[in-house]
């Protein structure tokens, strides 16, 4: 086996990257992924046999409390999964491409849409929610969004779940305001939604709760198809009339989702998602998702603190950047500045550096990275500094980048969160390399073979965790900590996944030492920190995951469940 060392100071992510068995091919592909959101007919369409038993049992408790509840039948329902990222975490919104996998949790949003001549039509949406002791119910009137330009109303930080409908609602109808797509008035609706995604934990779960109610308003006033492609940018565009300047890799991973794969998820030069397929190994490869219990930041609550402080730390160090070396005026990201990796591309252009092979890419990452360090010499800069650096007043810069979406900053760190995103976008590049290699064999790789596998993406899992936590700042003790216990018990790597500031860990982990990852994760962590929690609390909170399918539109019989 060949290896390079990558040495980036100050996160380790030096990797070994094992030289491909003699049955390798160069010659990499992926299956497409269908242009359509598909509509099913049968819950095996949807998950897998290992999940069938419980889903089964879940659907029908979800139609028959819907049935109670509005005295009829649901009409269909809107399915879209939660999503774990790999790695590439915090490098979207800067248009790199991501590894995310959709999860078999989801969220349900059945519906009834009741005709004009229903004598029940009242021209309300009833919207309820199976845990409602948690989540009440709302009622709403159709004439209040006869303009689908309508605004979704928020108390301070405080967002209410029924936002995240309305704002798959508005996505909805301006779809079919600016499309001029032929669809019917809003109707009168009852719908019932349920959700197994853990909420505040970094899974997405309000993206796939958007994503689920974009379709499902759609699918209620418009017979056209739908294709997953806009589905994801108008989910994108959706959540941030909540003040989330989302990159898209939640509503990508969510909605083009395919079981057993993880997606090579890009942004340019259109958003666009490639299978790969996971590993068949000997002992199989497996993910163990962790939840540290500690609440993630919840990007419409926290973001000015947090989230949106990272993303415009991103586009100001883009654009200070390309202004110092002259590479020329950035493409815009959604009218709000250039990116990292469109000054990472004018470098590479400018100097002639040809890409596709990992020798090419180190030197790139190497050199731009180092150019970073020139240009920030320090980790924190005032608001009035980084102004001078772009050329601009401190008030025009203030309201061209930190207005749009809510800010609260008197400081910006542009060096280390460049550095992250750079050397992260440079590991997804080798784990997804990795995994479209593995695959190309045609067959189950043997224990000698899938060593080198398991080490290589375990070491670029284990410095993307680094990163996050000292260059990024975006992980916490607890997480740190799970990804301890879980590398002293035999996972081969663990990072942080989601947005981060708490949340779950997912872990890189051979089937023959699951049940030691776990077991370690209960004693260590969760009996320490949390030692009230119930046998079936544990079983929620630590457990092993796979790759799930995509959004769905179910119209599924009783009798099909």
């Amino acid at each position: 086996m060949t290896s390079a060392s990558i040495p980036a100071p100050p996160s380790p992510w030096t990797t070994p990257h094992p030289s491909p068995p003699p049955t390798y091919s160069p010659q990499l592909s992926f299956p497409p992924p269908e242009d359509l959101v598909p509509t099913v007919t049968r819950l095996h369409a949807i998950y897998s046999s290992v999940d069938l038993a419980h889903q089964t049992t879940r659907w029908n408790a979800l139609s028959s409390r819907f049935k109670a509840l509005y005295d009829r039948p649901m009409n269909f329902v809107a399915r879209s999964p939660g999503r774990v990222n790999l790695i590439g975490e915090h490098i979207d919104y800067s248009w790199f491409p991501v590894l995310p996998m959709a999860t078999v949790h989801d969220v349900l949003v059945a519906v009834s849409v009741l005709p004009p001549d229903d004598p029940a039509a009242d021209d309300r949406i009833i919207l309820s929610n199976v845990s409602s002791s948690k989540y009440a119910t709302r009622v709403f009137n159709t004439v209040d969004f006869q303009d689908p330009f309508f605004e979704i109303k928020t108390t301070g930080s405080d967002v209410d779940w029924s936002a995240y409908f309305l704002a798959g609602l508005k996505g909805a109808l301006m779809f079919s305001k600016l499309c001029a797509a032929e669809s019917s008035p809003l109707p009168t609706m009852r719908i019932l939604v349920d959700g197994e995604i853990p909420t505040c934990a970094g899974l997405s779960a309000s993206s796939a709760l958007v994503c689920s109610s974009l379709l499902a308003v759609l699918a209620a006033t418009t017979t056209s198809t739908i294709e997953k492609s806009f589905l994801v940018n108008s989910s994108v565009i959706s959540e941030r009339v909540l003040g989330v300047n989302s990159g898209g890799m939640d509503q990508a991973a969510s909605v083009f989702g395919v079981r057993d794969h993880a997606l090579l998820v890009d942004f340019r030069p259109l958003v666009s998602a490639k299978p790969v397929r996971v590993l068949d190994t000997i002992p199989p490869l497996c993910f163990v998702l962790a939840n540290s219990l500690i609440v993630a930041a919840n990007r419409a609550e926290t973001g000015p603190d947090k989230y949106n402080v990272r993303v415009v730390e991103a586009v100001l160090a883009a654009e200070i950047l390309a202004r110092k070396y002259k590479v020329g005026r950035l493409e815009i990201r959604d009218g709000f500045g250039g990116t990292l990796r469109g000054f990472y591309d004018r470098v590479c252009d400018r100097e002639g550096w040809t890409m596709g092979d990992r020798e090419s890419e180190e030197r790139a990452v190497r050199e731009v990275v180092r150019r970073v360090q020139e240009t920030f010499e320090r980790d924190q800069y005032s608001l009035d500094e980084v102004a001078q650096m772009l050329g601009q007043k401190t008030e025009d810069m203030v309201r061209k980048y930190m207005t749009r979406f809510p800010i609260r900053a008197k400081y910006l760190n542009l060096r280390d969160r460049s550095i992250h995103v750079i050397e992260e976008s440079f590991r997804v590049k080798c784990f997804s390399s990795l995994l479209a290699s593995s695959t190309h064999h045609l067959r189950t790789l043997s224990a000698s073979e899938s060593r080198p596998y398991f080490d290589a993406l375990g070491a670029l899992m284990n410095a993307s965790q680094a990163s996050c936590s000292s260059l990024f700042d975006c992980s916490c003790p607890e997480v740190d900590e799970l990804t301890q216990i879980a590398r002293r018990h035999g996972a081969a790597g663990s990072r942080m996944t989601g947005t981060g500031w708490g949340g779950c860990t997912v872990s890189l982990v051979r089937a023959d030492k699951v049940a030691d990852v776990i077991e370690g994760l209960k004693k260590e962590y969760y009996a320490v920190r949390y030692p009230g929690l119930s046998a079936s609390q544990l079983e929620e909170a630590v457990f092993a995951i796979r790759p799930g399918n995509g959004t769905v539109l179910a119209k599924i019989e009783a009798a099909d469940l």
